[in-house]
């Protein structure tokens, strides 16, 4: 894995596309990560699943209640939230996984995975 495959977005690291949690882990403690500045890994792996880690297992929020927010968060959205309301969510506070993403388009040229990446990067990003 290089270094400028991998983008980093205040306290997230955005893998590429179908790395193993472990590749990703190992790679961040090979370049001396400062886990104080980040906290959190993600990878979107095929098109219906995505994994946010906790890099910091000391810092941050509970992953799985988090994103369970997201979907509550979305609920004024009705057509987004009829997309996103049947999302599996499975781990724990260190490692969750986003299941069961569909294929499709949530705006124009974005896909539904794409948009959580984005959504979860936009809240974990501080």
């Amino acid at each position: 894995m290089e270094d400028k495959k991998v983008n980093f977005y205040g306290k997230v690291a955005k893998m590429p596309k179908n790395t193993k949690a472990k590749n990703a882990y190992n790679f961040l403690e090979n370049i001396k990560a400062d886990k104080k500045k980040l906290w959190y890994i993600l990878i979107e792996k095929d098109e219906n699943e995505l994994q946010c880690i906790k890099y910091n297992n000391k810092m941050g929020v509970n992953l799985t209640e988090f994103i369970e927010q997201i979907k509550e968060y979305h609920k004024k959205d009705d057509q987004l939230y009829e997309k996103i309301k049947d999302l599996k969510i499975e781990g724990n506070d260190k490692f969750s996984i986003i299941k069961g993403i569909s294929d499709i388009e949530v705006k124009p040229g974005k896909k539904l995975i794409t948009f959580l990446t984005e959504e979860l990067i936009q809240l974990l990003y501080k």
